[in-house]
């Protein structure tokens, strides 16, 4: 797990996604994940639980770390003002998708279906104990 944050930490900071906390320190604030599909079955869909691929995630143990972090889905709308040009659906990561660091998030309100193949952001905080 540690080996798997440090590799995140040299991806983050290639994105430029890394925040100054103090003097010379750096914190990352969130992950970049691909909205891979809803989940599903054979029939039915549901629509507010997505499947998500977290960037430098590869397995299931390292898709642990992520369990009960928040998401959140930005998309710009065409009303209103510049100040909220912006919205954001918010979820949480619930548990892991098969064996290749995949992971399901539970939405409160269901994603677009415009979304699919999009970028979410996964917070890193809170932290788990």
């Amino acid at each position: 797990l540690i080996n798997h944050m440090s590799e995140a930490v040299a991806a983050a900071q290639k994105s430029k996604k890394i925040a100054k906390a103090g003097p010379g320190r750096q914190v990352r604030l969130w992950v970049r994940a691909k909205f891979l599909s809803f989940r599903r079955s054979k029939v039915a869909q549901n629509t507010n639980q997505t499947i998500l691929r977290l960037e430098g995630v590869n397995d299931r143990t390292a898709a642990s770390y992520y369990f009960g972090k928040r998401v959140a889905y930005i998309y710009k709308t065409h009303s209103g003002k510049a100040e909220n040009r912006f919205r954001t659906i918010w979820g949480r990561i619930s548990r892991s998708h098969g064996n290749s660091g995949a992971v399901l998030a539970r939405f409160a309100t269901n994603l677009p279906a415009r979304a699919i193949g999009s970028t979410l952001r996964v917070m890193l905080f809170p932290q788990r104990g």
